[in-house]
This record gives structure tokens, C-alpha cells and sequence, in this order.
């Protein structure tokens, strides 16, 4: 077998060789032989000066432009900046405004998610039970005041699948205010909606209170979103108080019970705030059922930088989310006017 050429070396040798001989040449001989060396280098750099040239130029007509197009990105950036710094004050406030959820659902009143943003902010400043019920009877009355934007949304509802003959037959008696007929068949939808929560395994567990239960499964998974998170709080405290076990005597003010209504140990009201009350929590429930289901993008789990993030992430998909069902309905609301 040969030995292994050593092209580096066999090519370095030619190339001395070549170059000798060209340092014998004439000049007018050189400058033949090295034309086809030297002529592409010869030719970029005329190019490169020829660019070079047309820049300078261009840049000396539109100096006073450059200028401007300089102060608007400037402008631009300032702006971009404080809007940023708004954006996360107001992030910060939603965050400490959300603190008011627990003390709302200390009055039995779940985070209301058929409202927007700020009718959100105005509701979590009512100063009891009666100014939140007042809150969003109203809101009610100026947005649906026949609730039937509510029923078509509650019927479309895949978690409502097996209460399609009674829903309606609630809202039918709700409208001619035979509000307590609707309380039973409420409550029984609101446990339903709530068990299913739960894993499709789990869903034979009727135990409300365990699916909410702090540091269960749900609570975890809710407590990665500040805004998620509210929203599960609300349902927990409420469902914990509608849940509650009743003494023997049962006290006059024992308030809507579900184990009072359902063990017929207690009348249902026949209050419209009550039955608002209940489907307002239906709403609730069935909207952490879409937050939970929903890609972890707006998620910030681990790190400082995402603990200070997350009041802008719930800011965010607040804005997104609120007021619950609204694609839909715009969409809706779209069609209507183009057809007419």
C-alpha cells in the first residue's frame, strides 16, 4: 500500500514553484498572468466602494429624515415604557383587589365571571351581602334582565348535558317568580358540575367538599393563576357554606342550606337574590372547569421573576376570560347585524 499523500504539503510546494516563476516575468507578462488571480478581488472591492459611496450619499439626503425617524423610535420607547409601568401597577392593584374575593364569599357570593374587569372591581368593593346581591341584580337587569343569554349559555354547557329537561323548567318558573321551585334542581346541578371537577374516575366521589378541599388536586392546579385561583377560592368558601352540616335545632337564620333543602329539613327560598345567588356559583363553578381545562400559558410557577409576574398574568387573563360566554355572544351579536 502507498503512503497517505499530504495534499497541504503537495499543494504549498506548487504554489512556491508557480510563484517563482512569476517573479522572473516581465512586468507587462505579470500583470497577464495574474489577472485571472486578482480580478474577482479586484472587482468586489470596486463594488464594496461603489455601495459605500451610494450610502454616504443616501445618508446625506435623508439626514433631517434619519433624524425625526431617531426621535419617534424615542418617543415610541418612552411611551412602550410607561405604559409598562402602568400595565404592572394595575396588575399589582388587580392582585390586592382580588384579596377581596374571601370576604365576598364570606357573604355567599362566588366571583361573579359574567361580569368584566372593572364591573369585577366595583363588585368586590360591595360592603355586604345585600350591596352584592343589589351589584349584580342590577348588572342583570341592564345586561340580560330575562336571563336568556344565561339559559342559552347553561344549556349549551357540556357538564349540563344531564339536566337538559329541568333547565329550562327552572328558568321558565324563575321568570314567573316561583324562585323557590328552582332552588332544589339548582343545588343539584351545582353538586354535579362541582363532583366533576374531579377526574373522570372520581367522579362516583359526591363529596363536595373534599374535591375543593385546600391542598387538594383542584386547589393545586387553580393556585398556579392568581385569577384561577380566586375563582376557586369563591367556590370553596361558598360550597363549604352551603354544604355545612345542620345542627338538631336549626336555627331561623340558617340561610340557603343545601343539606336543609335537599333532606327536606328546611324550605328553599323564594327570594330572586337567592336563586341568582346559586346561579351565579353555577357559573362560577362551570368557569374553573374552563380555566383548569384550559393550556397552562398564562401559568407562572417557580422563580422570582415569575412570582412578580403573576399579577400581570391574572390581569391578563382576566381581561381575556371576562365576562364569561362574551365570545360567543359577540360573535352572535356580529351575525345578527350583518344579516340585517
Amino acid at each position: 500500500m502507498s503512503e497517505e499523500r499530504n495534499i497541504g504539503a503537495e499543494m504549498k510546494a506548487y504554489l512556491d514553484t508557480e510563484l517563482r516563476k512569476l517573479t522572473v516575468l516581465p512586468p507587462s507578462e505579470l500583470e497577464v498572468a495574474l489577472r485571472p488571480i486578482l480580478g474577482p478581488f479586484i472587482q468586489m472591492a470596486q463594488v464594496l466602494q461603489l455601495a459605500q459611496q451610494a450610502w454616504l450619499e443616501w445618508v446625506g439626503k435623508n439626514y433631517e429624515t434619519l433624524l425625526l425617524a431617531g426621535q419617534a423610535v424615542r418617543e415610541f420607547t418612552q411611551k412602550v415604557g410607561s405604559i409598562l409601568v402602568e400595565w404592572d401597577e394595575a396588575s399589582r392593584r388587580f392582585a390586592e383587589i382580588l384579596l377581596e374575593v374571601e370576604r365576598l364569599a364570606d357573604f355567599g357570593w362566588t366571583l361573579p365571571t359574567q361580569l368584566s374587569v372593572s364591573e369585577l372591581i366595583e363588585f368586590l368593593a360591595s360592603s355586604d351581602a345585600d350591596a352584592a346581591a343589589t351589584y349584580v341584580l342590577r348588572k342583570l337587569e341592564e345586561a340580560d334582565p330575562d336571563l336568556t343569554e344565561m339559559e342559552s349559555r347553561l344549556i349549551s354547557e357540556a357538564h349540563l348535558a344531564e339536566f337538559k329537561t329541568i333547565l329550562p323548567q327552572c328558568f321558565r318558573a324563575i321568570r314567573r317568580s316561583d324562585y323557590a321551585i328552582a332552588v332544589p334542581p339548582l343545588i343539584a346541578m351545582l353538586e354535579r358540575v362541582i363532583q366533576t371537577l374531579n377526574p373522570s374516575y372520581l367522579h362516583a366521589n359526591t363529596d363536595v367538599t373534599k374535591t375543593l378541599r385546600e391542598r387538594g388536586p383542584i386547589a393545586r392546579k387553580a393556585q398556579e393563576d392568581l385569577f384561577c385561583a380566586a375563582v376557586w377560592l369563591s367556590l370553596y368558601k361558598v360550597a363549604g357554606q352551603l354544604w355545612d352540616n345542620l345542627p338538631l335545632k336549626i336555627p331561623e337564620s340558617v340561610g340557603l342550606s343545601r343539606n336543609g333543602v335537599q333532606h327536606g329539613r328546611t324550605e328553599p327560598p323564594n327570594t330572586k337574590a337567592e336563586v341568582i345567588r346559586l346561579l351565579n356559583a353555577l357559573e362560577t363553578a362551570l368557569a374553573l372547569h374552563d380555566l383548569l381545562a384550559e393550556d397552562e400559558e398564562f401559568s407562572v410557577r417557580q422563580g422570582e421573576s415569575g412570582t412578580h409576574l403573576k399579577p400581570m398574568f391574572a390581569l391578563i387573563r382576566a381581561n381575556f376570560y371576562l365576562p364569561r360566554g362574551r365570545p360567543d355572544s359577540e360573535l352572535v351579536r356580529s351575525d345578527s347585524k350583518e344579516k340585517e
